[in-house]
């Protein structure tokens, strides 16, 4: 040692000293008061820190120490050259602390004779004092600096010292890690302090650092957690940087804290342990409390209690924790119950570092550092698929085949890692195969729930045979272990969770918004109003009508009877927070059960049974674990009854939030429907799952008991026109068609052909028909439903009106443009009589209309009727609406036959369709590749050929791929791109395209009633006629043009196509074919006029 450093130390640090006692009596006076400020007490704290640093100092400095248990080795050179610069150091900062203390002494002494001059103190004055927050920045900073010093000093005299045994002692060991501990977390103070940070502590930083150069390395002397991570563990890299970050976290001042929450099963013990071992060099201790429960907490404190030598209880073992300065880990696992309260188990004190692991999302406002928590969600799949392969023991390198077949496994278990390792231990014990893990999964899960079903476990149960029962249904024992307090709960909001999770479970396990639930419950009281309306806006039309038809007998005892049985029919079973038992209005209900339905799904949430989606958007989203999903509709004790009722519920509600039309008509409401779909499929799909295992349990009781079929009612037949809606509206026109169906056929049988009720799902029937190109046929119903609305509602009722527009649209479209035209004038006239010119149903019909001249070849006509069309809708329905939207394509594609000055108007329009129905519809549904190829022609006819071959090339690939290569709107995109090609000259690729097109039997058999002929095939024939022009192929594009003549002398009957001004442009064309094929020369210009565009 140097004495003469040593020396001045001891007297700096003496005269220090002095100050301080001065100065904390100063402030224990001025904390003598009956409500002393926070900020007195924490600033004596501070000054008494200051001392006893201070006087460890002096002693170190004045006394020789003796080491009576260890050897003692003479220091090295390097050591006696660092201990000088310690000691000069340190006298340094002490002496530059001396001036902080007597300011702080003369400013506390100040406070003091003010408040016994005035007799009074201002609240919290001392926290307003300007130089209190320097004052005890200072003190602090300098305080650790000092103990930084004093770990630097005694590091210097004890790191050559060992034990008896020849290890390195304990002293030197603890020491160097206190040290090196407390230079980083002086080194990122000192780049916070700004002017608190003198250069006489940034030169001690420098020596202490110089000093851990010469350490030992840093030891780890506790470490007592349960287990140790398993030797699989797998992934999380991302979860596992948070942490480490989160921990090293220079920001935070006082105790750091972290936590980590998630479904059970999700593996977060195994992240905190794992990053307890990986991280173990950085910590003095690392110690393990299971807060499972309050008693396993205590025992776990008492466990640790014994390792620091204090008395074994909670409250010894926690004040141990907080007076360690070595950092220290605590890992708080399983902190789920809400009996447990996490304030109670948290260790007191500024110091440590504790990591919590609940399935609470509520804890996570005990975080303090980084992030402050995390959300453990299932594993990534490639993590997932590693896992799983791991714990199989597969042997690398693992084959693609294998990885494939690990996926899907993982996918099928939601890649929770708790599911995962199970499964790979069963596949490892050769339980299973790889591919055969599913089935038997369900196998094994089946049989389980069956033998708890008919028995309970007894104490002579053989063990073996019960842990076996425990491997397969251990994933789900923390999900049962939630969920019973739940169901033995009386408290509303646990019953009303108990239900949602029911329901929830034959839902689609994501999307799941709580606005499904809220319209469930309010949308009859809407429909029952909307009816009532309807009534009174009924009636007043009817006395519009001229010559109204009046109801006969069998009408009027046919409604009677629906009304009878309609107050007859018991309401659908539906859960308690959903009901409106008191008659409360629609906007009472509604905020009583959004009021409900927070409270239970802040239970589920607690308890990680669901999830939140979506935290920043106004629609509140949730989701359900796959796993929790599949174990609420199958636990135990769940029989097949009770899972076909509750699949019955989901069903009703999904059903409720499809309201008939002319409900459901905004855009919100339409989105909504979209987001149902999923939800749709997988309850149908669970529907037909119960009914096959109820067939299978009817068919084994056949021959004792007559079986009691439930058939097709009035509630089936409302569902499912419910649910058509969804699909029609999603393009899933097929299961449409097989709802739509069964409902006309229960309708007719229950309300006659022509009640009101069976034309509407007729109508919706034949336009699914049309959608799937089936045209002839819902011609022939449309047809049908006219004739029976002239003979019961006559024909200017408003229903028979809406039929006659449909009528005429379908016409139009097989070439029958005279009967169209004339049934589309008399449908426009009625409904502007009935309901006023400006009425969507009236500018739908106009719209129609201009469809019919846009045939007819009236461009001027068509375009007007368009506009006006259009321009009602976006003030009627908003410029986003679906019939908005429709009314402007044909708008665009009205005035594209206008001439060159239209085509960027035209462009323009096409473009905001595209985008409104890719947004609204999404990118792969049939109006949204429609848009995409009337853009392609917008942009072949602007020259902008290449661009538009890419886009209708794509649309028409994945409409040929979802709606089947014969379907008409397929056919007719085919036409277009063909002629984009020819515009491109590639004219072998769009001939055969044409000749495919037009040679396709669905255009025959489409008008095999009218025995015409189909206008898409002449529109192909035309286009081809001018491909065979470019490439000089005369005789053959004049006997293509001949056979354009003969089809139309079908078109429309009657002859009446030979009248079309498109008959006189073959002729004409025919004639100038001939003309050119007399010129030679004429015939060899490639850039020859050709048959205009339709």
């Amino acid at each position: 040692m140097d004495e003469l450093q040593a020396s001045t130390l001891g007297t700096a640090a003496t005269i220090l000293l002095g100050y301080l006692k001065k100065a904390c009596n100063s402030v224990e006076r001025l904390n003598d008061i009956p409500n002393p400020e926070p900020e007195g007490i924490t600033l004596l704290e501070q000054v008494k820190d200051l001392f006893a640093v201070t006087e460890s100092i002096d002693d170190i400095a004045t006394k020789k120490r003796r080491y009576s248990s260890a050897r003692s080795n003479a220091p090295s050179a390097t050591d006696l050259v660092h201990l000088p610069l310690v000691f000069r150091s340190a006298s340094e900062v002490t002496q530059k602390c001396i001036g902080y203390v007597e300011i702080l002494h003369s400013a506390v002494e100040e406070m003091i004779r003010e408040r016994d001059k005035t007799g009074f103190l201002i609240p919290e004055r001392l926290a307003t004092q300007p130089w209190y927050e320097d004052m005890h920045g200072v003190l602090k900073l300098h305080t650790e600096v000092l103990q930084m010093l004093f770990s630097s000093i005694v590091v210097l005299q004890s790191k050559n010292r060992s034990s008896d045994d020849g290890n390195l002692s304990a002293e030197a060991s603890d020491s160097a890690s206190t040290l090196q501990y407390q230079t980083v977390m002086i080194e990122s103070m000192l780049r916070s302090a700004g002017k608190l940070g003198t250069d006489e502590l940034r030169k001690a930083l420098t020596t202490a650092k110089a000093v851990t150069l010469q350490a030992p390395t840093s030891l780890n002397k506790h470490f007592a957690v349960k287990r140790s991570a398993r030797s699989f563990y797998t992934g999380r890299e991302k979860q596992m940087a948070k942490l480490d970050a989160a921990f090293k976290d220079t920001g935070s001042i006082g105790q750091k804290r972290f936590v980590i929450y998630g479904l059970g099963g999700s593996g977060k013990t195994e992240l905190a342990l794992k990053y307890a071992e990986d991280h173990l060099r950085d910590f003095w201790g690392v110690f393990y409390v299971d807060a499972s429960s309050r008693k396993n907490a205590s025992k776990s404190y008492w466990e640790i209690a014994k390792i620091g030598g204090v008395e074994p209880n909670e409250k010894a073992a926690k004040n141990w924790l907080a007076t360690r300065v070595l950092p220290w880990l605590l890992i708080i696992d399983n902190a789920d119950d809400d009996e447990v309260l996490l304030d109670e188990v948290l260790p007191t004190g500024t110091r440590g570092c504790i990591l919590v692991t609940s399935r609470n999302p509520a804890h996570t406002s005990y975080g303090t550092v980084g992030e402050r928590h995390l959300e453990l969600l299932p594993m990534e799949t490639e993590e997932a698929n590693d896992l799983i392969l791991k714990v199989a023991e597969e042997p690398i390198p693992w084959t693609k085949a294998l990885t494939e077949s690990a996926s899907a496994v993982c996918s099928a278990l939601g890649f929770l890692p708790l599911a995962l390792v199970h499964a790979g231990k069963a596949i490892l014990r050769d339980l299973c195969s790889w591919s055969g893990f599913l089935a038997y999964y369900d196998r094994e899960a089946d049989r389980i729930r069956r033998e708890r079903l008919q028995r309970d476990r007894s104490s002579s149960r053989h063990r073996r045979r019960a842990q076996e029962e425990n491997d397969g249904m251990n994933v789900f024992t923390s999900f049962e272990m939630l969920f019973r307090p739940l169901e033995m709960s009386e408290d509303q909001e646990f019953q009303d969770a108990v239900e949602l999770i029911q329901l929830f479970s034959y839902f689609h396990h994501q999307n799941i918004r709580i606005d499904i639930l809220v319209n469930a419950a309010v949308n009859p009281l809407k429909e029952e109003k909307a009816r009532e309306e309807e009534a009174k806006s009924d009636a007043e039309v009817r006395k519009r009508i001229p010559h109204p038809m009046k109801n006969t007998w069998s009408t009027w005892a046919r409604e009677l009877l629906i009304r009878i049985m309609r107050h007859l029919d018991s309401p659908p079973p539906l859960p308690a927070v959903l009901r409106n038992p008191d008659g409360l209005n629609a906007t009472s209900f509604e905020h009583e059960v959004n009021d409900r339905l927070r409270l239970a799904l802040a239970v589920l949430v607690q308890m990680s049974l669901v999830v939140k989606q979506d935290r920043d958007q106004d629609i509140r989203r949730y989701c359900m674990p796959p796993l929790v999903h599949k174990w609420v509709r199958e636990r135990p004790g769940m029989v097949k009854a009770q899972q076909a009722l509750w699949c019955q519920i989901s069903a009703t509600v999904l059903a409720r939030n499809v309201l008939f039309p002319p409900l459901g008509d905004t855009e919100d409401e339409r989105s909504m429907r979209r987001e149902l779909l999923p939800h749709i499929i997988h309850v149908r799909n669970r529907q037909e799952a119960i009914r096959e295992r109820l067939e299978e349990s009817r068919e084994a009781r056949r021959s004792l008991w007559p079986v009691i079929r439930v058939e097709f009612g009035r509630h089936q037949a409302l569902e499912s026109a419910r649910f058509s809606r969804v699909y029609s509206e999603c393009g899933f026109f097929h299961e449409a068609l097989n709802l739509q169906s069964k409902v006309r056929k229960f309708a007719i049988q229950a309300l006659g052909e022509g009640h009101p009720l069976t034309v509407m799902i007729t109508l919706f029937l034949s336009g699914t028909l049309y959608e799937l190109s089936r045209v002839s046929e819902a011609t022939r119903l449309l047809r049908r439903v006219y004739d029976v609305c002239m003979e019961s509602l006559g024909e200017y009722h408003p229903l028979t009106l809406k039929v006659t527009d449909m009528l005429a649209s379908s016409l139009c479209f097989l070439g029958q443009w005279n009967a169209s035209l004339s049934l589309q004038q008399k449908a426009v006239k009625g409904l502007t009589q009935d309901y006023g010119e400006h009425d969507e149903r009236t500018l739908k019909a106009t719209c129609n209309l201009g469809r019919v001249h846009l045939r007819y070849m009236e461009f001027e006509k068509s375009s007007e009727l368009h506009r006006v069309a259009w321009e009602g809708m976006k003030k009627k329905l908003g410029e986003t609406h679906v019939e908005t939207l429709i009314c402007l394509e044909e708008l665009a594609m009205s005035r594209i036959r206008l001439g060159e000055k239209h085509l960027p108007e035209c462009h323009e329009m096409m473009t905001f369709v595209l985008d409104q129905r890719e947004k609204i519809l999404g990118k792969e549904q049939p109006y949204t590749l429609l848009a995409i190829c009337n853009l392609g022609r917008v942009k072949s006819a602007m020259g902008q050929h290449e661009q538009a071959a890419r886009i209708m090339k794509e649309a028409v690939e994945i409409a040929e791929r979802n709606l089947g290569e014969n379907h008409f709107g397929v056919l007719a995109g085919k036409t277009h791109y063909a002629q984009v090609l020819a515009n491109q000259r590639r004219y072998k690729e769009a001939e055969e395209i044409f000749r495919t097109v037009e040679g396709k039997p669905q255009y025959e058999q489409s008008t095999e009633d009218e025995g015409g002929e189909h206008p898409d095939r002449l529109i192909a024939l035309w286009y081809l006629t001018g491909c065979l022009e470019k490439q000089g192929r005369f005789q053959e594009a004049l006997e293509n043009c001949q056979g354009v003549i003969e089809a139309l002398r079908k078109i429309g009957g009657r002859g009446l196509g030979t009248k079309h001004k498109f008959a006189t442009m073959v002729q004409e064309e025919i004639t100038r074919i001939k003309d050119l094929m007399q010129d030679e020369k004429a015939a060899s210009n490639p850039d020859l006029t050709v048959p205009a565009e339709l």
